[in-house]
C-alpha cells in the first residue's frame, strides 16, 4: 500500500509537467500562425469618379502583412452579385453591381517575390463608362480567390465604387422668399430626415433651412437664444447644435435625422455626423403652423429668412443613414422608400397653375411646394461653377 501511494506522488507531477508541454508547444504553435504572412489588400474600398471617360484603369496590388521567406502567388477574380448585396446589408448602401462583363483583369494570377511585401501589378480595366448614369453609384467587388499563403479574412475583397457625379449648375436664390411643403394634419412623422444642399450669402440671427417653427426646424445660428451664427442648430420641443462652424459662399450638405424607435438623432454636415442626441420624441406634426423652406412666413416673431442659395431640397418620414446620407448628397433616386417630398431647385421644376406659383415635388408624392404663397415665382440663378462638397 505505501509503494503504490509512492508511485502515485511521482506520477502526478510527471503527468502535469507533460500537459504543461503540450500546452506550451500548442501556444507556440498558435503564436506562429498568428505570426506567419498572410495575404489581404490594403485598402478595403477604392473610389473612383467617372466624368466623360468610357474607359479607367487601376493597378491591382494584395500585399502580405510581413516579408515571407519565399515568394507567393496570389490569384484574383470579380466577385459575383451577392458579395454586392451583402455589402449593402452591411453598410445601408444601395449601390448597384458594376457589369461584370465591363470588368477585365488582364491577367488573374501574379506574385509577391521573396523579400517583397507588395504583389506584382495586375491591371483592372473597366470599360463601357458612358452608360453610367448621372448620380447613380456602383459596385465592383475583386476577390483574392486563391493564394499559397493565408488569406486575411475580412480584407479579402476590394470595393471599386464608380459613381458620376451630378452636376447642379443653377439654383435657387434667397432673398427673403420661400416654399411651404403642403404637409397635411394627418401626416405622422415618427422617424424623419431633413436634407438640403446650402450655400450662405451672410448670415443673419437665425437662418431658416428648413422645417416647422416649434415643432421640428433646422437652422442656422439663433442669436436670440445665443447661438452663434454662423452654427447649425436642430430645434423644436427640444434642441441642440453642432460646434462646427459654417463659411460664407461655400457649399455645404446638411442633414438632420431622428429615428423613433431608438430615439438617436443626429447633424449631419457634409455627409459627416457633427452632432448627436437622443430624444423621446412619438411623432412630429409638421403641418402645425406650416412646414417652411427659406424662411418663416409670417411667425409672430420674425420669418428669420435665409440669404444666400439652396438646392436639393428633401423631407423624408424615415431616418437615413450616415452612409446613405454620404452617398446621396448631390442627388438620390425620386422613388427611394420613405421619400415624402423632393425640391431639386435647378430652374426647371417651377410652374404656374391657376395664378399661383408651384415647385414640382421630384418624389412624385403630389407634394408640389407653394412658392411664396403662391403669389410670386422663386428666382434661380446660373453657378460659375457645378456645386461641389469638399
Amino acid at each position: 500500500m505505501k509503494g503504490h501511494f509512492t508511485m502515485n506522488k511521482i506520477l502526478f507531477p510527471i503527468s502535469t509537467l507533460a500537459l504543461a508541454a503540450v500546452l506550451l508547444a500548442g501556444c507556440g504553435s498558435d503564436e506562429k500562425k498568428l505570426l506567419e504572412p498572410k495575404v489581404y489588400f490594403e485598402e478595403k474600398e477604392y473610389r473612383l469618379e467617372v466624368a466623360d471617360q468610357t474607359e479607367l484603369t487601376y493597378d491591382l496590388r494584395a500585399r502580405l502583412s510581413s516579408i515571407a521567406g519565399s515568394s507567393a502567388d496570389v490569384a484574383y477574380s470579380v466577385a459575383d452579385s451577392s458579395a454586392v448585396a451583402a455589402y449593402n446589408k452591411k453598410n445601408g448602401t444601395n449601390y448597384e453591381a458594376f457589369k461584370a462583363s465591363d470588368a477585365l483583369l488582364e491577367k488573374s494570377t501574379t506574385v509577391i517575390p521573396e523579400g517583397a511585401l507588395y504583389a506584382e501589378s495586375v491591371r483592372l480595366r473597366l470599360s463601357n463608362l458612358g452608360g453610367i448614369e448621372e448620380g447613380k453609384s456602383y459596385l465592383l467587388p475583386i476577390c483574392i480567390c486563391s493564394a499559397s499563403l493565408p488569406v486575411i479574412q475580412g480584407t479579402d475583397i476590394a470595393y471599386f465604387i464608380l459613381n458620376k457625379p451630378v452636376r447642379i449648375t443653377k439654383a435657387w436664390t434667397l432673398n427673403s422668399n420661400y416654399i411651404k411643403i403642403p404637409v397635411l394634419p394627418s401626416t405622422e412623422f415618427k422617424s424623419v430626415t431633413y436634407e438640403a444642399l446650402i450655400n450662405l450669402d451672410w448670415f443673419g440671427s437665425n437662418n431658416t433651412i428648413m422645417g416647422t417653427e416649434g415643432i421640428l426646424i433646422l437652422r442656422i445660428g439663433d442669436e436670440g437664444g445665443g447661438l452663434a451664427r454662423n452654427l447649425i442648430q436642430i430645434a423644436g420641443n427640444k434642441q441642440y447644435h453642432s460646434t462646427q462652424g459654417f463659411d460664407s459662399k461655400k457649399w455645404y450638405h446638411v442633414a438632420f435625422t431622428y429615428d423613433q424607435p431608438t430615439g438617436k438623432t443626429a447633424i449631419y454636415i457634409n455627409g459627416n455626423k457633427a452632432s448627436e442626441s437622443t430624444w423621446d420624441t412619438a411623432s412630429f406634426d409638421l403641418s402645425k403652423g406650416g412646414c417652411f423652406v427659406g424662411k418663416v412666413a409670417g411667425f409672430m416673431w420674425g420669418e428669420r429668412p435665409f440669404h444666400g442659395l439652396m438646392s436639393e431640397v428633401r423631407l423624408w418620414n424615415t431616418s437615413r443613414t450616415e452612409n446613405q446620407i454620404k452617398q446621396n448628397m448631390l442627388g438620390v433616386d425620386p422613388q427611394t422608400e420613405g421619400l415624402v417630398a423632393y425640391y431639386k431647385l435647378n430652374g426647371q421644376d417651377q410652374y404656374e397653375k391657376d395664378g399661383k406659383w408651384y415647385i414640382k415635388d421630384a418624389s412624385g408624392h403630389n407634394m408640389d411646394g407653394l412658392a411664396n404663397g403662391g403669389n410670386r415665382k422663386l428666382l434661380f440663378g446660373d453657378l460659375p461653377e457645378p456645386i461641389s462638397i469638399k
